[in-house]
Formats: C-alpha cells, sequence, structure tokens
C-alpha cells in the first residue's frame, strides 16, 4: 500500500474512531473501558440478596450475596466479561491498562466464600460481527490484540496471506522509511472479547458469598474550557460548575509547570444484574475520591455525599435500569500518557 494511500485510510479510521469513542477531546485524552458484574450464562432461580459496590479511580470491589430460592440444587456457569479490546482503538488512543497481562488486563480476583477461585478463560476475535478466531488459529496468528507474539506470528505469513488479512481490513499496514527503505509494521484491526467463566454451585435455600476485585481502564484527560462540557455530559449542576471554576483558578494560581485540572471516567455495568432472578434486593454502592478537593459527578440518581471524599447510594429492591458513569475532576501533574499496546 502506497504511504499516500495509508496516510489517508489511516485518518478516516482516525475520524470514525475518534466520533465513537466516549473520551476523545484532547490529543492526550485516554480511553475508557466499561467492565461489569457476573453474568448467568445458564438461566436460574438464583437471586441476588445483595450487591456491595465499592469504586475508586484504582480498584472496583464488588460483594455479592446470592441465593437459591429453590429446593433443588443449582449448577449454574457465571461469567465475568471483560471489557472488549479494539485493535485500532489501542494503536491509535492512549489506553492506560492495569496489566501487561493480554488476558488479565484488568488484574480480576475471584473469591467464592472467602476461598480463592481461578477462573477459566474464554477468548474470542471479532471483525465487526464476524467472529474470526479459528481463521486466526488457522494462521497461527494470537486472538488477543494485546499478545506481544503478535509482531513475530505476521512475519512467518506470506505476502499473499498479509495481503488478504489487508484485504479483510483485519490488519492495518503502515509503511515508513529508515535508512532509505521502507519497513512495514503491522497492528490487529479487531476486536477481542473475553470473559472468565466458572460453574457454580448454588446449594437449595441456601445463600453463598462471591466476590470480586479489578483494576479499572480509566479515561480522563485536562479541563481545557470552563468546565461547562464535563458538566453538562456527567448532569452537574450550576454548584458543580462553580466548583470547576474554583478549582482551575485555584491550579493555575499555585503556578506549578505542568499542573492542571484533569477529569477522570470510570464506567461501570451495571445492568448484567438483570441476568438473575428478580431484583437486588439491597444494592449499596459507595465512590470514594482520592481527596476531599476532588469533584465527583454522576448521572446515577439518588447518590449522596456522606463525607469529603466519599458518596453513597443505598436502594433496597434495586432494578438498574442504566450503566454507571462517573467522572472525577482532580488537580494532575501533566505526564506522557502510557500506550496500553503497540
Amino acid at each position: 500500500m502506497p504511504r499516500s494511500h495509508f496516510i489517508s485510510r489511516f485518518a478516516l479510521l482516525l475520524v470514525v474512531l475518534l466520533s465513537a469513542l466516549p473520551s476523545t477531546r484532547a490529543n492526550d485524552t485516554l480511553v475508557t473501558l466499561g467492565a461489569g458484574g457476573l453474568v448467568p450464562l445458564k438461566s436460574s432461580n438464583v437471586l441476588m440478596e445483595s450487591e456491595r459496590l465499592h469504586i475508586t479511580l484504582h480498584r472496583v470491589t464488588v460483594d455479592y450475596v446470592f441465593r437459591n430460592t429453590t429446593n433443588q440444587d443449582i449448577d449454574a456457569i457465571v461469567a465475568f466479561p471483560l471489557p472488549e479490546l479494539d485493535g485500532a482503538t489501542l494503536e491509535i488512543s492512549p489506553v492506560e491498562l492495569p496489566s501487561k497481562d493480554p488476558t488479565n488486563f484488568v488484574s480480576f480476583k475471584l473469591t467464592v466464600d472467602g476461598k480463592s477461585v481461578s477462573p477459566k478463560t474464554e477468548m474470542r476475535a471479532f471483525k465487526k460481527d464476524q467472529e474470526i478466531t479459528e481463521q486466526l488459529k488457522s494462521l497461527g496468528l494470537p486472538i488477543s490484540v494485546l499478545d506481544t507474539r503478535l509482531k513475530g506470528a505476521l512475519a512467518k505469513l506470506s505476502k499473499i496471506q498479509l495481503s488478504q488479512l489487508e484485504q479483510d481490513d483485519w490488519i492495518v499496514k503502515e509503511e515508513f522509511e529508515t535508512g532509505g527503505k521502507a519497513s512495514p509494521r503491522y497492528w490487529p484491526w479487531w476486536q477481542t472479547h473475553i470473559q472468565f467463566y466458572w460453574t457454580q454451585h448454588f446449594r437449595a435455600n441456601s445463600s453463598i458469598r462471591i466476590s470480586h476485585t479489578y483494576v479499572p481502564v480509566v479515561g480522563g484527560s485536562y479541563i481545557d474550557d470552563d468546565g461547562s462540557h464535563t458538566a453538562q455530559r456527567y448532569c452537574g449542576t450550576a454548584s458543580t460548575l462553580q466548583q470547576i471554576q474554583d478549582r482551575k483558578a485555584k491550579v493555575d494560581q499555585q503556578q506549578q509547570p505542568g499542573l492542571t485540572l484533569w477529569w477522570r471516567s470510570l464506567q461501570y455495568i451495571l445492568t448484567t444484574a438483570n441476568n438473575w432472578a428478580g431484583p437486588i434486593k439491597h444494592f449499596h454502592l459507595e465512590i470514594d475520591s482520592d481527596a476531599p478537593d476532588d469533584i465527583l459527578m454522576t448521572c446515577m440518581p439518588d447518590i449522596q455525599q456522606t463525607s469529603p471524599t466519599r458518596y453513597e447510594l443505598d436502594a433496597l429492591d434495586f432494578h438498574p435500569d442504566r450503566n454507571l458513569n462517573l467522572v472525577i475532576l482532580q488537580p494532575h501533574q501533566n505526564q506522557s500518557p502510557q500506550i496500553g499496546a503497540q
């Protein structure tokens, strides 16, 4: 592919991606990837007695109590879907992934009744709505777009195979000159879906406690206006907007090189709870910011600030009709963002 053709195609891809991504207001914007709760892959009569969700920018902890309300034991496959990994997004947009592990990139950990459990892993590849897992395997290519073996695996393919992958838009070829010669570089343009799963035994008329933790993929960028754009998107009030402007003025007055006011965004998929039997009997949400001067905004109704750094929501018979999207604004010392994959 001529370099001019690549540049035109790359520019078009960039426009498409940036118009679709949730967090792209500046060149150093970090992308948010939303994760969420447990999903039963087999229908069951198991209800969620309680969910206690604790969120910070650094860790998400979820404690569940499930109850089998029937007179028979139930074995159900339970899954935790990880955020989708899009090769193009990882290549073009800054993404801070918590772990370099190409499979468990959010450092997911699971316990059942206090005992550690090692779940199985399902990994599949898609190009839009078409699954291409087996095709990649047949070519000797890894499924995860994060896998460091991908470069070496692509180098083993023939020119005809590489050309076909380009034609199918499964990979993108970038050509650049080194020492007067054109050298190609390839990166994946497919999506990787990963989920952890295990078979859970629910005893008849009994409750069981399942807990998991992971490190969220947090997006964000600096506030480059008066804060109204971020406030509007995350249901900020006039009072919140005034707080943002006061914080910006405070940061500007400190006159520290590189110090700016940043918004950090996080998403938690709440609606997966609707896959269980009935509503969540008791739902409790806690969100902790890092410092009293941080500003939290979210469109989740009825959440209350209970301390300088904590926000809480308590609900009975909770039936989530939306996912939790939040943003925390805080002073930030600018550094070069880390790219999640090369």
